[in-house]
């Protein structure tokens, strides 16, 4: 009570330092009531903040489907061994304890026996690290990465050790997770075999942070079938779309290739989100975690495609000898429907799921001339060589050419039996013996002289006109990517390019412009079906995976004209029936692809290609059957092959004998007349 006796008896320094000291615990006591309760509601809405972060959740993906409901992508679940590194903490903490005092201990003496300092008898929490051991701030950070590393490496031994396989983190992927991701668990094996899923249910384990997930993932049930058209997936973890909304984001895809990149969107669907509650340094913590927007699943997409037709298809184009690389496009003349498309050499989709291996890429995917991933049928640029002469015919024929009229054809000198052409000095060798020639016997035998002699009379304008009209050196607008071949559509053109007579020679037997398989099918199908040129479909439509699901349906729909073709009807008639007897002719450069009792219309053509030191052939047969009505437009590409009759017609004969043989079924004939719905 000695100071209250100095404050009684008028102590003014006393008195004033006691005021000081009450007015301070006032001070005090009003900042703590401000942050207590006027401000204590923005707080905690600032630690909620803090505390919880936002997941994105992936939404299931949308199935690719043929035109009757196969699947070419669908998802399956997949069976992944996570690391929690929440549950480790406890170790890492005695690892790193252990770390310190051992590296402290490498750096000072032991201290003898016969001194005892004072500090040696408190308890460790208030022990100094160690007379003069100072460790800076960079080496305890080091300390704790190796401690967590190590922790983690044990972790992963021993469940490799229990599955007997081989099992190992990297230190730097397990510090990236650490830094950015450190909420979310760390896969540690991304594809559980069945076997192995047994193996740890059965055993119960008991090691801390191993937990078994379930994932959907992305499958191909016929791995390399149509996977041009389809495409694959690439990883897409870090892509940002939703402007930040989200802090963690768990692992996702997005298209890479075909549909699956050109509808990417569709097919992804909307994410959801997940509310998880973490801790000042970074962990999750297991109670308090939320769902707070459910993903919506993404539409399925229904192709026109025709899953058993796309597989025979493929077998035919894989009977081609060497490694083949080539393309074939089935088309509905009717309608402008894909049926199928095929290009090769083929890949696998699957793949890409986990990410394609550095000596991988480098010795298959960027291989040359293969070029696995290149979709020959729609961004192949190729000469068509005599198949080019279907729409030269036609010009011919519009501009007055009288089928009847015949034309000689003089012998080579230096090769007696094929024929040649004089333009000026320069000799064009024509692979068709000499003789006489009229319009079917030109066309069948795929005289060269015959068609250069008469599209020199017609000259540029009208012979571009008409290929311009049938689509040529335009895009197809097929949804995926494609490219517009090289075909002049203006006089201006050709003039830019100073072309002469000998040009026009050249382009006239399909030389000197390029198009692609798929635009050469969509003009084929216009001679077909009698001079309708359709914008091709692929896909029929976007439907939800849930039939109960009340999004509307999006339909595409067929049929969508993109020019009609003013020809007399008898050009179209010649011009079918001498694509009748190119196959059914002895004489026929595509009698390799006759089938009996099922007529088919075809045009071989073999390209050369020349430039930077190489030389080469693309070899084709563009065809229709039947003669009758047609169905089908069959397209094949071969590239490096010997003619168009020996290499491309047998497979184009392979693929007809598959839709003649089902077409015999009564079932399936009904399902292709009523088509997709």
């Amino acid at each position: 009570m000695l100071i209250l006796d100095q404050l009684n008896k008028g102590d003014h320094s006393l008195r004033l330092l006691a005021w000081g000291v009450l007015a301070g615990l006032l001070v005090l006591a009003g900042g703590l009531w401000k942050v207590q309760v006027l401000s204590g509601a923005r707080y905690r809405e600032q630690q909620e903040t803090q505390s919880f972060r936002n997941v994105r959740v992936p939404a299931i993906r949308g199935r690719i489907l043929d035109r009757s409901g196969q699947e070419f992508a669908r998802n399956t679940p997949r069976y992944r061994l996570d690391l929690y590194l929440d549950e480790l903490r406890p170790q890492f903490d005695r690892q790193y304890t252990d770390g310190r005092k051992a590296l402290i201990a490498s750096r000072h003496p032991a201290p003898s026996a016969s001194t005892t300092s004072f500090w040696d008898f408190l308890p460790g929490h208030f022990r100094r690290s160690g007379s003069g051991v100072r460790l800076t701030s960079g080496e305890l950070e080091l300390l704790r990465r190796q401690s967590r590393f190590a922790v983690v490496s044990n972790v992963v031994a021993e469940v490799g050790r229990r599955l007997r396989i081989p099992l190992q983190v990297s230190e730097q992927a397990l510090q990236n997770h650490y830094l950015t991701k450190r909420a979310l668990p760390l896969p540690i094996l991304s594809n559980c075999t069945p076997e192995q899923v047994a193996l740890i249910i059965e055993q119960s384990w008991n090691l801390p942070g191993v937990e078994l997930d379930q994932v959907p993932v992305r499958q191909y049930p016929n791995p390399g079938l149509a996977v041009h058209v389809v495409g694959h997936l690439k990883r897409d973890d870090d892509h940002d779309e939703e402007d930040g909304r989200f802090n963690y984001r768990l692992r996702d895809y997005r298209g890479g290739l075909g549909l699956e990149a050109a509808f990417d969107k569709e097919l992804r669907g909307i994410p959801g989100a997940r509310s998880i509650l973490v801790n000042s340094a970074g962990y999750r913590q297991r109670l308090g975690e939320r769902m707070i927007a459910q993903p919506q699943p993404g539409l399925d997409l229904v192709t026109t495609l025709d899953l058993d037709l796309q597989v025979a298809v493929e077998q035919g184009l894989g009977t081609v000898a060497g490694d083949e690389r080539g393309a074939v496009v089935v088309l509905d003349p009717r309608t402008g429907d894909l049926l199928a498309m095929a290009s090769a050499p083929r890949f696998d989709a699957a793949e890409f799921i986990e990410g394609v291996p550095t000596q991988r890429w480098k010795d298959f995917y960027l291989a040359e001339p293969a070029r696995p991933t290149m979709n020959r049928a729609t961004l192949g640029q190729y000469a068509p060589g005599s198949t080019f002469k279907i729409i030269d015919a036609v010009a011919l024929l519009e501009a007055g050419l009288d089928p009847r009229a015949t034309l000689s054809v003089q012998p080579d000198p230096e090769n007696p039996l094929k024929g040649r052409y004089l333009l000026g000095r320069r000799s064009i060798r024509d692979l068709a013996p000499p003789g006489i020639y009229d319009f079917r016997r030109a066309f069948i035998r795929s005289s060269n002289s015959y068609f250069i002699d008469h599209s020199l009379r017609l000259g540029w304008e009208r012979l571009i006109s008409w290929g311009a009209r049938f689509g040529l050196g335009q895009k197809t607008g097929i949804g995926i990517a494609e490219e517009s071949g090289n075909f002049p559509t203006t006089l201006e053109t050709i003039e830019e390019r100073g072309w002469s007579s000998g040009n026009l020679a050249n382009v006239s037997i399909g030389q000197e412009i390029t198009l692609t398989p798929l635009q050469l099918a969509v003009a084929v199908g216009a001679v077909a079906n009698g001079g309708t040129v359709y914008w091709p479909r692929l896909v029929d439509r976007l439907e939800p995976q849930n039939p109960l699901d009340p999004t509307p349906i999006i339909n595409f729909p067929a049929r969508q004209v993109r020019t009609q073709i003013r020809a007399r009807p008898e050009t179209f008639d010649v011009i079918r029936s001498a694509m009748r007897d190119d196959v059914l002719d002895p004489e026929g450069t595509g009698k390799a692809a006759r089938i009996e009792g099922f007529d088919i219309c075809g045009k071989t053509g073999t390209a050369e290609i020349k430039g930077n030191g190489r030389k080469d052939k693309v070899t084709w047969f563009a065809s229709f059957a039947p003669f009758e009505a047609p169905r089908y437009v069959v397209i094949v590409m071969v590239e490096s092959g010997a003619s168009g009759g020996g290499t491309c017609a047998p497979v184009a004969r392979r693929i007809y004998e598959h839709v003649h043989q089902r077409e015999r079924r009564p079932e399936r004939q009904f399902a292709m007349e009523r088509g997709p719905r």
